[in-house]
This record gives C-alpha cells, sequence and structure tokens, in this order.
C-alpha cells in the first residue's frame, strides 16, 4: 500500500473549508502549517488510490479564485503504521491507480529527447545486437533493461486519452528517434559483420505471424495498467521492450546484411506491437477512468479517442493480412 503526501499551499483562512471538503475522504492525517507570509500549508497524508478524490475537490473549490499550489510526495513510510481499510466498510470507489496528474507529469518526464535517452537507446541497441548474433537470451533480456522505448509509447497513450496534443507530438517525435537510432545501429552492424538469418534469435523475430498481434495486445495492457498503478517504469519497460527492441534491432541487422526478406518480416513485427501497444494501451488507460478535468477538454478527448482507436484498429487489420499473405508467400517459396 503506497502513501502520499498532498501539501496545499494557500491563502490563509482556507483550512477550515478544506477541512470540510474532504471530511467524508479516508485520510490518514491532516494537520495546517501556518507561514510567517501570512499563507498556509495544509497537509494531508492518504493513500494513493485516493489521491485522485482529494486533487478533484481542491481544484473545484478553488476554480474560480485564486489557485493554490498542490505538491504530491510519495511517502516511503510513516509512524505509526497506518491500519489496513476496512473491507466492510462502504468508502467512495477508488480508481486503483495514482492521480491523472502524477501519471502525466511520469510521462512528460520520461517521453522527451535527452542525452539519458540518446545514450541508452545506443547502449541497448549494441546489446541487443549482440545478444541476437551470439543467440545470447540473457544478453538480449539485459538489452530490455535498459531499452528507454517505454516512456513515448505509453506518453502518446496517455496524450491520446487527454486530447493533449502537445504531449502527443513530443511522444511521436521522441518515438522516431528512438527507432531510428535503434534500426540504424543495427544496419550497420549488419554491413560489418556477418549476420545469419538461421540464428534461432533472429530467426524468431522474422518469422512473423498473426499470433504476435495478441502477444503485443497483452504487452500494452500490462504496460499502461502497471504505470497507472505505479509500478516502477523499469520494471514495465522491459514488458515494452520486449515487443519493440529485439525486432527492431533484427531488422536492422538483416538489411544491413542484405536480406531483405527477412527484414520485412522483422519490420512487421515492428509496426504490430507499435500498433497494438498504442491501441491497448490507449483502451486500458480509458478503462482506468482517466479522462480530461474540464468537459470541453472531455469533449475533445473522446473525439481524439474514437478517431485513434478506429486508426489503430485499422491499421491493425491491415498488418494481418499483409501477415497471412507474407506467411503464404514464404510458404510457398519453401
Amino acid at each position: 500500500m503506497s502513501l502520499r503526501l498532498i501539501e496545499i499551499h494557500h491563502k490563509g483562512g482556507k483550512a477550515e473549508e478544506i477541512d470540510f471538503l474532504v471530511k467524508d475522504l479516508p485520510l490518514l492525517d491532516t494537520w495546517h502549517d501556518h507561514l510567517d507570509s501570512g499563507g498556509s500549508v495544509t497537509k494531508i497524508l492518504i493513500r494513493s488510490e485516493k489521491t485522485e478524490s482529494v486533487l478533484d475537490r481542491i481544484e473545484s473549490f478553488f476554480s474560480k479564485g485564486d489557485p493554490p499550489r498542490i505538491v504530491i510526495l510519495p511517502v516511503e513510510a510513516t509512524l505509526p503504521r497506518p491500519e489496513e481499510p476496512d473491507k466492510d466498510k462502504k468508502e467512495e470507489k477508488s480508481p486503483g491507480r495514482i492521480s491523472t496528474e502524477e501519471l502525466y507529469q511520469k510521462m512528460l518526464r520520461v517521453s522527451g529527447i535527452s542525452q539519458r535517452y540518446f545514450v541508452m537507446a545506443v547502449l541497448a541497441s549494441f546489446v541487443a545486437a549482440i545478444g541476437l548474433l551470439k543467440n545470447d537470451v540473457a544478453v538480449i533480456i539485459g538489452s530490455m533493461v535498459i531499452a528507454p522505448l517505454l516512456g513515448p509509447n505509453m506518453a502518446l497513450s496517455l496524450a491520446t486519452t487527454l486530447a493533449d496534443y502537445k504531449l502527443a507530438k513530443k511522444a511521436i517525435i521522441t518515438n522516431i528517434l528512438g527507432f531510428t537510432i535503434v534500426l540504424t545501429i543495427g544496419i550497420i552492424m549488419g554491413v560489418f559483420i556477418n549476420v545469419d538469418p538461421d540464428i534461432p534469435q533472429i530467426a524468431a523475430r522474422s518469422d512473423v505471424s498473426n499470433f504476435y498481434i495478441f502477444i503485443a495486445l497483452a504487452t500494452g495492457v500490462a504496460g499502461a495498467y502497471s504505470i497507472a498503478a505505479g509500478v516502477a517504469e523499469a520494471l514495465v519497460g522491459v514488458m515494452v521492450a520486449v515487443a519493440l527492441l529485439p525486432p527492431l534491432v533484427a531488422a536492422g541487422l538483416l538489411l544491413g546484411a542484405g536480406y531483405w526478406i527477412n527484414a520485412t518480416g522483422a519490420l512487421l513485427l515492428v509496426f504490430v506491437n507499435v500498433v497494438s501497444i498504442n491501441l491497448s494501451g490507449v483502451i486500458t488507460f480509458i478503462l482506468k477512468g482517466i479522462q480530461p478535468k474540464t468537459w470541453w477538454e472531455a469533449e475533445n478527448a473522446k473525439k481524439a479517442v474514437r478517431i485513434s482507436i478506429t486508426v489503430w484498429f485499422i491499421l491493425l487489420l491491415l498488418l494481418g493480412v499483409i501477415i497471412f499473405f507474407e506467411q503464404q508467400i514464404m510458404t510457398a517459396v519453401t
């Protein structure tokens, strides 16, 4: 059970109103600090899944006046230990996730282009290429751990859900850069290193079938669900990297070595994974109750979600048809 400390920085005289607003919520503790400047800080200790309820009420109360500065801090531990919630006691339904603002800030932080992203993408590409060429599963898994492909893909799903075009643009640009880095490194290594397309770890990622669609969909659901629940990004990153990094590196190696047909299969797998992960990510975020705060933003979000789900679904169907015919051609050739 994770905890959050919510700090509400407001002008003096609002403490009683805030206490009234949250009196029926299952707070673990609350107190007020008065500042020398005349303002006050209300601090609320609460379980992470209840944070959204507090934020909604505070933002609604201050919507017409001077909005306070709200700071959300993770709490590692507190004494005395908080009691487990009474299952028999009826409480306001919890979304079972971290707040939308926490999720947004997390995705905003990991979706941008940075020196760290560039370095980790390069390192992950080299490690994955070596693991594929040596048919070493352990090395391939190691590359997934350091691959930074999680952030931009989940950020794109969240941006679609919230109709946040600024975040979507940022995520798309970062995705394109990351994929270009990984593919380019694979191609360069494929030119100078002897690549055998029959290596099991490479062959497994160039022989694509519609079965991989279900794997990618499950990966997207697991990634979005875990992030919404506040699971560590590194753990979720492995799940997403499973579907994205190895086939993209394999495609680069095969392209560099001149195995065009095999590379086509690996690239098809990459496209299937990208589409499936984003489709299932959007659907999962919606089911978790993530949506914009205002009604006009919610209307824009509904339109964006309908369009994106339709587009992703059509692309997935087209890829499924292409994979089917590609399998028929490969079977006829062999």
